[in-house]
């Protein structure tokens, strides 16, 4: 298994050459094409093809490749003898005016189409194919050679879900985004609706954060400018495709890193170093796993560009990547993710949950010289997925307690392994601010959740006493010092605090008296509002990363993560809706199985809110009579943020999953 990747913001910098500013004008950047030929194929799963084509045809396998470097997506078969129709649609995607054009596909799925004069590549401009039962599969015609799959109708569908409009995106991210695709290895499902679910579920996230940079436009960075504290809590899954071995990874990290505006939306990032911990829980079964900590510091600078838009998104761009160990059996491949992160308007905050994957692969030795060189694609060794919830928090320039007063929302998160079991801990509390930095905690509510190899699970509900006043070391850049250094960090405005911390023993030396372990914590804080806040009408993003870990038998881990696009809209200060895609990725049978990914789409699902004076605020998604989900957490003073611990409670009140989100204000 391999350590989790630190932020691709520091693992892509090796490949990531520059950034340009998203969005424009069609009319700037799209090509006028009259008279242009469009060439390119149409393919389908095989239980589509006959669907989609007026006659039969004998089954052809076909490998689809789009890069030398790419994963195939196989099991696709040409469309042949189907009706390509050109169109333009609206920004919900339907036809608007006359058939433009129309042609045939070969025998071999291939097709070419004349534009009419006067027609310009865009994002509105639509190549279709339409089978049975009004089944389609369409393709952005934003170049000259416009392949027609259901990767390109994925795509296109994601810009129509985000609102984006069409006829202004810029060709290039259209042309880019299809093409990136194709580096996740994929095989086709046995028809449409079954190839568009694995899309969802394997890919979904990626392209969902490449369509939000692609669909706004550039901003001034001027605004972002400064220094800044990443911080970071991860966790991983790995399997060994079917070799009945597996890992539940950690890592988190504290780094730091220089905004500079650059022109047209780009900013300068320099990475300055910083610390990290690391800890994989390998085994056949939690019964026999044990786990390895390590903790690292780098110091290596350096600088890359980032991109920040009208919508203030920070996007930092990867690219597909190929990553050997030389003292090792294995190399892994990384598909190129855009990682992005929302501002938190006015608090000198961006807030990112990433979604990352990789193949493990076996090495081969090429030159016959002993030693293991290259990645061997043909054979497979695993699959390793990500779920990382990251910060990036300016630091203030000159902090005085003065600006650190009052009361705080402090929701905390933690996750506990030893030989043999696994424990995850949320708590609640209020934590007033006085003096010079002087921190006093009020009780607080705790939530814990235990497996171990026997295949006990345990949940239990504590009230923690509250705690006697004490002083923490805070400097005038706002970071806050442990004893292994650095530990917490205070926003450039003081309202919002965060703590990420770690400790682990690999039985090294005699202080290891419990054996190995690893323990990681995040805690965040934000300064609570002075009076009744008013949130109705406001619009959220969710950001939420959840554990979900079973016993009887199974030890059944799963990780789940909201998507980008993921968002609560508050229809009154009691009430409102939730929608978007949860993503879950799944040992069923604990550590010896393979990982499934899936994802769960949610459409208006209700929720029911309680808003205190102070901030204090409970969110029940679902039927609160029966298992549903719970927020507990706080907003911030201007209810531009808000801090929360979840959990799925079950009809009997028990916790089988816990976990952390944050709520960030995007109401237009």
């Amino acid at each position: 298994m391999t350590m989790i990747r630190k932020l691709a913001l520091v693992a892509a910098i090796a490949s990531t050459t520059g950034m340009s500013g998203c969005g424009g004008s069609s009319s700037s950047s799209n090509s006028a094409a009259t008279s242009a030929t469009i060439t390119g194929t149409a393919i389908a799963p095989a239980g589509t093809v006959a669907q989609m084509e007026p006659q039969s045809i004998m089954e052809i396998a076909l490998s689809f490749v789009i890069s030398p470097v790419a994963a195939e997506i196989t099991g696709l078969e040409p469309i042949k003898g189907a009706d390509v129709e050109l169109i333009r649609v609206d920004d919900e995607g339907n036809q608007v005016g006359d058939v433009l054009a129309t042609t045939s596909t070969s025998i071999t799925g291939d097709y070419t189409l004349t534009l009419p004069q006067g027609v310009n590549l865009a994002g509105n401009l639509i190549v279709r194919i339409t089978g049975t039962n009004n089944q389609q599969l369409r393709a952005q015609v934003v170049e000259q050679s416009v392949d027609i799959s259901p990767v390109s109708e994925f795509v296109l569908r994601k810009f129509i879900e985000t609102g984006a409009d069409l006829d202004e995106l810029v060709v290039a991210d259209v042309v880019k985004l299809n093409g990136r695709v194709e580096d996740f290895d994929l095989t086709a499902g046995l028809d449409l609706d079954a190839m568009f679910t694995k899309l969802e579920d394997e890919v979904g996230a990626f392209v969902e954060n490449e369509v939000v940079v692609a669909s706004a436009g550039a901003a001034p960075a001027t605004s972002v400018a400064g220094t800044y504290v990443n911080t970071a809590y991860a966790f991983a899954l790995h399997d060994s495709d079917g070799e009945g071995y597996g890992t539940f990874a950690q890592d988190l990290w504290i780094e730091d890193f220089t905004f500079a505006a650059g022109s047209s939306g780009t900013v300068n990032v320099t990475f300055r170093g910083g610390d990290s911990a690391y800890t994989n829980f390998s085994g056949t079964a939690l019964e026999n796993a044990n786990p390895y900590y390590v903790t690292n510091t780098d110091d290596e600078e350096e600088t890359f560009e980032a991109s920040f838009t009208t919508a203030g998104v920070l996007s930092i761009e990867g690219e597909f990547e190929e990553d050997i160990d030389p003292e090792g059996e294995n190399g892994w491949r990384y598909p190129g993710i855009t990682y992005i992160f929302q501002e938190v308007s006015g608090q000198g905050v961006f807030a990112g949950l990433t979604h990352e994957a990789s193949v493990r692969y076996a090495l081969i030795d090429t030159d016959n010289d002993g030693d293991l060189d290259a990645l061997d694609p043909e054979s497979r060794a695993g699959d390793e997925v990500f779920r990382t919830l990251e910060f990036f928090i300016k630091k203030p320039e000159n902090l005085t307690s003065a600006s650190v007063q009052g009361d705080y929302g402090r929701v905390y998160f933690s996750s506990y392994i030893q030989n043999g079991f696994i424990e995850l801990q949320t708590e609640n509390n209020i934590v007033a601010f006085s003096g010079e930095y002087v921190v006093t905690e009020q009780g607080a509510v705790a939530h814990t959740l235990f497996v171990n190899g026997n295949g006990d699970a345990s949940y239990e509900f504590e009230e923690v006493p509250a705690s006697e006043a004490e002083t923490i070391p805070v400097s005038a850049d706002g970071g806050i010092s442990g004893d292994e250094g650095l530990i917490g960090q205070v926003s450039s405005t003081g309202g919002f605090i965060d703590f990420t911390e770690t400790d682990g023993c690999n039985g090294e030396n005699a202080a290891c008296q419990q054996g190995d372990f690893a323990e990681f914590e995040k805690t965040l804080l934000v300064k609570l509002p002075t009076e009744q806040l008013d949130v109705s009408g406001k619009t959220y993003r969710l950001m939420m990363m959840a554990v979900h870990l079973e016993g009887g038998g199974t030890n059944a881990i799963n990780l789940a993560a909201s998507q980008f696009n993921t968002v609560l809209d508050m229809t009154s200060n009691t009430a409102g809706t939730l929608s978007g895609i949860f993503s879950d990725v799944e040992m069923p049978m604990g550590l010896g199985s393979d990982v499934a990914a899936s994802a769960d789409q949610i459409s208006e699902e209700a929720f029911t809110m309680t808003l205190a004076a102070n901030g204090a605020t409970s969110i029940a998604i679902g039927d609160s009579a029966s298992d549903h989900t719970v927020l507990e957490g706080y907003f911030n003073e201007d209810g531009s943020l808000g801090v929360f611990t979840t959990g799925y409670v079950e009809a009997n009140e028990d916790r089988d999953e816990l976990g952390i989100a944050i709520l960030i204000d995007i109401t237009e």
